[in-house]
């Protein structure tokens, strides 16, 4: 991949966040928990899992208070806490890191 698809692909994204950050309704289900680089969600089955998507899983606080307890591990074996964030603030923290990101990209082809 290159760096102009890169960029590309992350404006991309900052579209699709500043849009989530337009929404501004009340949730009961407002959480998303993340593991290391990952967040939580659940598969067809309704099993607990750890995944890399561009909209992660929204859960309530008694889902969170179980998912935390947990246990959760790097590859490296090495327990990792997960974080708990309200909706709008991950998606304000990723699209700084990633609108942060698409910068220095720029510059590096500048």
């Amino acid at each position: 991949m290159n760096l102009e698809q890169t960029i590309s692909e992350l404006e991309e994204r900052i579209t699709i966040y500043s849009k989530e950050l337009e929404f501004s309704i009340l949730e009961n289900a407002n959480l998303i928990v993340e593991v290391g680089p990952l967040t939580i969600g659940t598969d067809l089955f309704g099993k607990v899992i750890a995944q890399n998507v561009l909209k992660p899983t929204q859960f309530t606080q008694k889902a969170v208070n179980e998912i935390i307890k947990m246990n959760w591990v790097n590859g490296k074996g090495e327990i990792v806490k997960p974080i708990v964030y309200k909706r709008m603030d991950w998606y304000k923290e990723r699209l700084k890191a990633i609108s942060q990101t698409k910068e220095l990209l720029k510059k590096a082809l500048a």
